[in-house]
């Protein structure tokens, strides 16, 4: 149990939770290490302590079926255990696969530090396809209601999230700037003549660097 202590102790100023809860999630982090799996039949043999493997699997069940997770304070831990400094770059993604006879999508927004993104928000969208401005733009609300202080160097997404309404919603809050990817076949208007991306940007390199050329 030497294990769980240190790892209560560093929970517990951030969520506040009861103490058995904090346990437990301690218990469980210590699992998903050693097992590198969310697969609750995995984990629930991996738990340190004398409790019964079936026991470990009721726990597992009772704490993601019935307990509600304040995201927005797994938000906060995220960003303070990994020391991630101001200045920050947020990324937009989306992500979907088939459970079953359901399909779930995602859309997430993550802080990138050290060549990684770590998820911070996501909205699970009851729908098949792309999110649309609305959408993106709550989650960004969401991002400043947790971190109203937050400094953010710019926001990067893939070459799905483009759109007309996003764009101009984006370019009306100057406080965000924003590097977004487009597709080499995208044409780009100055008012005088339309290129497409590929052209406007070539610059002697091959196809795929001036494809992935952003804004």
């Amino acid at each position: 149990m030497n294990q769980v202590t240190p790892i209560c102790k560093t929970l517990q100023p951030h969520l506040g939770w009861h103490g058995a809860r904090i346990t437990f999630l301690a218990l469980f982090l210590i699992a998903l290490f050693r097992v590198k799996s969310v697969n609750f039949a995995q984990l629930a043999t991996a738990f340190i302590g004398k409790a019964q493997t079936e026991s470990n699997y009721k726990r597992l069940q009772r704490f993601f079926g019935e307990f509600e997770l304040d995201y927005f304070s797994l938000a906060k831990l995220v960003v303070k255990l990994m020391a991630i400094p101001q200045p920050g770059v947020l990324s937009v993604d989306r992500t979907n696969w088939e459970f079953g006879t359901r399909s779930i999508h995602i859309l997430m927004l993550g802080v990138v530090h050290n060549g990684v993104a770590f998820l911070l928000l996501w909205w699970m969208l009851d729908k098949k396809g792309n999110s649309n401005t609305t959408e993106r733009i709550e989650l960004l609300k969401d991002f400043y209601q947790v971190f109203p202080d937050a400094q953010v160097a710019y926001l990067t997404a893939d070459r799905e999230f483009l759109g007309h309404d996003w764009f101009e919603s984006l370019l009306t809050q100057a406080v965000l700037p924003f590097r977004i990817r487009i597709r080499e076949s995208d044409k780009l208007d100055d008012g005088r003549q339309s290129l497409k991306a590929k052209v406007l940007f070539a610059s002697g390199g091959d196809s795929e660097a001036e494809s992935n050329t952003g804004w």
